[in-house]
């Protein structure tokens, strides 16, 4: 006999709290959801009001207003006060003539109310409506009932008063939220503080066809202010960029700095799994960032905003006077401590994301509001971004390169003007000479001058050597914080394979019937001990990144290189192609070399594990006194919109490989240090492989 039965889930009294304020995590981000809210019921106006909030003060109460479309009693009932509603996700847009994509769809943003108090009143009517609908809900009574005994009190059970209020107008229409009993006071600096993100809460590029103004007032502290900005408010900015994408070719743009050129560019490249979006990047150099600090001395620099279709989603880099409270989920400003002189921070930019619901489905907002939902288009989304702001960094490192090289320059002209106005004198002299005592004292100071600028282009010259020498160092230290895991892992990994291995001799050698795995075990351990070697000269390396440069004949020194991985090619079944001319010596630092073609290998290795043909060449030859290095390999290939950013730091495209994105870092960093410069460039191996150039000044 069948005796199944059925059960249902409930949801007990303390519901609120995990929905409300343990979900929300702070009060900006629960009153930019009431807020939202406001503009999916078709609101213009919306007033955030604060009342008596500041410490010490009494009946404190926080009123959002809107004159959007209402509600009935039927949509309170079954909309507002059913939890995870589904209206906005089978109604994505608002009625006519607005017609707005609902930006709020999971249905507990309301309960952002709970973070902000313990009362809250909501108080609307729709249009032709007679009546003020109120319902008082009071919080505090959810969690006495939370806290009765061990019975079982339902969130649904605890009932709410409603009551109607006669209308002076017929005609109007919209919503009030009255938040009362403040749970915590707030500051003037707060406040100002919420002014400013709610001030980004529309796209500066949307186009609403109805406008989304949000006025801020607490008469207390002498605010009323509309929070808007507009593109105007980054006209300080050094330069804008932009990228697009269309949608009917599937197809997206991504920026790169043309060094040559010295402009930026678009690659078209297939639309990415993530959707297409469109960016808008307003950098600011160090001068336009004083401007921009007169002009608006509350509102920081901070990075970029995401917009779905129009409205913000997730603040990615939200400004916070706590630095731990301080929102960076890209990581740019991290991204900064790992190479301090040339990355691109938050507080150099400011930049628009614009995306849609439709276009970019995959880009969910988590239930927090504090980021997006960790998923695979999210995390493809997020590489773009970065790939987008490596462009801006080439930027930024050839300006300053430029601005020390007018330094130089300008001293340089300096000098050459002083013996110009020399010559000038000693000919005016010569054709009267009547003008000699005259002139001559004033020739005597000239030379003084033009003596004191030859030191000063001596010392310049001396201090910019020894600048980038301590560049060069900090870079090494800098990177040797950041990936001093990976070599530990790698370290760690490598000793405990071959403890096993030993493990495996010590137990059963010299047993005849095991001496198959005794070979090889020799063989693996041999390897290991190779790799581990490799690791150790490396990290050694750096204790000898201020070594005096030593003479280094490059045949011999890439021959014996190469020559460290002749198992790895037979193992794997690699050609080397191999062109390096005789007598070619360089005085440089060996190791550096040595880390740099030990690290172009290794990714050409990993590149090519799933290639049929495995052919890796390597080569170099003079040309203008300047040495150029090839390495290529038939590997899978870097995208050219890639080129710019695989020598970032962690940067990989061999991740299930088992690279870490450390090798191009190193190989970058140590040509920098030899005053080259290394790029990706079309594969001598035509349509399939990876070609690496570098060029690093020679003499013969």
């Amino acid at each position: 006999m069948d005796d199944t039965q059925t059960l249902k889930w409930r949801f007990d009294v303390s519901t609120f709290r995990l929905i409300g304020r343990d979900l929300i995590t702070d009060r900006v981000t629960a009153l930019f959801e009431l807020v939202k809210n406001c503009y999916d019921a078709n609101a213009q106006n919306v007033s955030v009001i604060f009342e008596n909030v500041g410490a010490g003060e009494k009946q404190s109460v926080i009123r959002v207003e809107d004159d959007g479309y209402g509600m009935s009693f039927e949509d309170i009932r079954d909309k507002w006060m059913v939890i995870g509603t589904s209206s906005k996700r089978t109604h994505p847009y608002s009625p006519e003539p607005y017609k707005r994509k609902c930006v709020g769809e999971k249905g507990i943003g309301r309960f952002a109310v709970d973070k902000l108090g313990n009362k809250v009143s909501i108080i609307t009517k729709k249009e032709g409506a007679g009546k003020w609908l109120k319902v008082d809900i009071d919080w505090s009574s959810y969690f006495s009932e939370s806290v009765k005994g061990d019975d079982i009190h339902l969130f649904t059970d605890v009932e709410n008063a409603y009551s109607y209020i006669d209308a002076e107008d017929p005609n109007t229409s919209g919503t009030k939220l009255v938040i009362s009993a403040i749970r915590e006071p707030w500051t003037k600096k707060e406040i100002e503080h919420l002014m400013r993100e709610i001030s980004k809460i529309v796209s500066p590029v949307a186009n609403l066809s109805y406008p989304f103004k949000v006025r801020v007032i607490a008469p207390e502290f002498e605010i009323e202010k509309e929070s808007v900005r507009t593109l105007e408010d980054f006209n300080d900015a050094t330069l804008y960029l932009s990228i697009d994408f269309d949608e009917e070719k599937r197809l997206q743009q991504s920026l790169f700095y043309d060094k040559g050129k010295n402009t930026f560019g678009h690659h078209t490249i297939p639309l990415k799994s993530f959707g297409g979006i469109k960016m808008r990047i307003f950098f600011f150099d160090e001068a336009a960032r004083r401007e921009y600090r007169k002009t608006f001395p509350n509102d920081p620099i901070d990075g970029f905003k995401v917009y779905r279709d129009g409205i913000i989603a997730t603040p990615f880099a939200e400004t916070n006077e706590n630095p731990d409270q301080k929102r960076d989920i890209l990581g740019i400003d991290k991204r900064v401590h790992q190479d301090i002189f040339n990355r691109v921070g938050t507080r150099e930019f400011l930049g628009v994301i614009d995306i849609t619901k439709e276009g970019n489905p995959q880009i969910i907002d988590a239930t927090n509001r504090q980021d997006f939902v960790d998923n695979e288009e999210y995390r493809e989304m997020k590489k773009f971004i970065i790939t987008q702001l490596n462009a801006l960094q080439d930027y930024k490192v050839e300006m300053r390169l430029a601005k020390r090289d007018n330094a130089q320059e300008g001293l340089q002209a300096a000098s050459d003007d002083i013996n110009s106005l020399v010559d000038a004198f000693n000919e005016m002299v010569a054709q009267k000479p009547e003008l000699k005592p005259t002139v001559e004292p004033l020739i005597k100071q000239v030379r003084k001058t033009g003596r004191s600028v030859k030191t000063a282009i001596n010392e310049q010259k001396k201090a910019l050597e020894d600048f980038t020498r301590k560049e060069n160092i900090y870079m090494s230290i800098m990177s040797l914080q950041q990936f001093a895991i990976n070599i530990t892992h790698a370290v760690r990994t490598t000793l405990n394979q071959i403890r096993d291995r030993v493990e495996f001799f010590y137990r059963y050698y010299p047993n005849p019937e095991e001496e198959e795995w005794f070979s090889l075990y020799s063989k693996e351990m041999f390897e290991r001990f190779k790799v581990l070697n490799r690791v150790i000269n490396y990290m050694l390396s750096y204790s000898q990144s201020n070594l005096t440069p030593e003479e280094v004949d490059l045949k011999t020194t890439f021959e014996e290189i190469l020559g460290d991985y002749d198992d790895v090619f037979s193992r794997e079944g690699i050609v080397l192609q191999a062109d390096f001319p005789d007598k070619l010596v360089l005085n440089a630092n060996r190791q550096f070399f040595r880390d740099i073609l030990q690290n172009l290998i290794d990714n050409s290795v990993k590149a090519m594990s799933e290639s049929e043909q495995k052919v890796i060449r390597c080569s170099y030859e003079v040309r203008n006194d300047m040495l150029e290095i090839l390495v290529s390999d038939t590997g899978v290939g870097i995208p050219p919109e890639d080129r710019e950013q695989v020598f970032a730091l962690y940067y990989t495209t061999t991740e299930l490989q088992g690279g870490a994105g450390v090798g191009l870092y190193i190989v970058k960093t140590r040509v920098q240090s030899l005053g080259g410069s290394v790029e990706v460039v079309d594969s001598e191996f035509g349509k399939i492989g990876t070609t690496i150039k570098i060029t690093i000044p020679f003499k013969k």
